[in-house]
């Protein structure tokens, strides 16, 4: 299997819309991409909202505001099921007093419901998708990897649907030893299944990327760390067709480290071993940002989005080929 780059683009002009954007999700339906982030003024104040944008196959459309709050939104993450798009996404001014909200479509996109708590009078911090997409499991649940962050430790789950996503089942928080952590710990999980088993890598504050194996989605294997570097930014993963992992990163081993490159590595034993880092973006300037990858595949191509200086999303279109 060989990976080639196809195209690049970014989905819209920089300083055109916003200011500031930031954590983007990106979704194929069936000829239509979509992706989603969220922008205004600057991260954190409370004219940033939702926005969306679609590729019916020759270019982006001018971005869509999908939110209407008055205090910030955060970290949108996209989800078909049945023939349904669901869009989640956080809103609060602090993140330990996120709350997560949903829309939906069932037309691709051109229009969505009003937003409802995914779970209602939830204080927690925040439920289901944190960053990262959700997994439809082979028997058919939906399986959304979730965390928070409080002033003292960060801890991540999984949030398990098992009817369409009308209720939801928080896991076990992923093991981890914040005794010896040097930071607050891991957040942001990526998933995969495989031959039964869950997977997940995490963000984290250790310097590398951590990893936790479950047998059923609830109980999760200590947080142990691989060899990818991780600057404690977000990282996402997905399954290729010949069950190989293929996860998009900051390969910076210094936790709050530059985000001025980002590459891909893979790995053909579930996350246990991966390939040298591969090149996808890197400026010398370490203002630089590309950052919070999002990373989907439909078999042939592989679709990542990441933030781009913090002004526009990037998106890349990758070839799978077998030469």
């Amino acid at each position: 299997m060989k990976i080639k780059e196809v195209s690049r683009q970014k989905i819209f002009a920089e300083d055109k819309f916003f200011n500031n954007c930031h954590a983007s999700t990106v979704l194929k339906s069936d000829d239509r991409l979509l992706c989603a982030w969220f922008a205004g003024t600057k991260e954190g104040n409370d004219d940033v909202e939702i926005y969306l944008s679609v590729n019916d196959g020759n270019a982006w459309n001018e971005p869509k505001k999908l939110t209407s709050t008055d205090v910030p939104c955060w970290n949108p993450v996209l989800l078909e099921n049945n023939g349904e798009i669901t869009l989640f996404y956080k809103v609060g001014r602090k993140i330990p007093e996120w709350q997560t909200y949903y829309i939906k479509s069932i037309d691709n996109g051109d229009t969505w419901t009003s937003p409802v708590q995914l779970v209602e009078d939830d204080i927690s911090g925040g439920r289901g998708p944190v960053k990262n997409k959700a997994i439809i499991t082979a028997d058919k649940r939906i399986i959304a990897p979730a965390s928070v962050e409080t002033d003292t430790a960060w801890d991540a789950f999984v949030d398990i649907s098992a009817d369409g996503g009308i209720t939801w089942q928080k896991s076990k928080i992923m093991p981890f030893d914040h005794s010896s952590a040097d930071g607050k710990g891991v957040i942001q999980p990526t998933l995969w299944e495989c031959g039964g088993k869950f997977f997940a890598l995490l963000r984290s504050t250790e310097g590398r990327i951590m990893r936790s194996v479950s047998e059923d989605g609830i109980v999760w294997s200590k947080c142990e760390m691989t060899e990818l570097p991780n600057n404690n930014s977000g990282i996402d993963c997905v399954k290729l067709p010949n069950g190989d992992i293929f996860v998009v990163f900051n390969p910076i081993a210094e936790s709050w480290g530059d985000r001025n490159v980002i590459s891909y590595a893979v790995s053909s034993d579930n996350g246990k071993n991966f390939s040298e880092p591969m090149l996808i973006e890197k400026d010398d300037d370490t203002e630089a940002e590309f950052s919070y990858p999002a990373v989907i595949t439909d078999g042939k191509y592989i679709y990542i989005t990441y933030t781009h200086y913090r002004k526009t999303v990037m998106f890349v279109k990758l070839e799978i080929t077998t030469d």
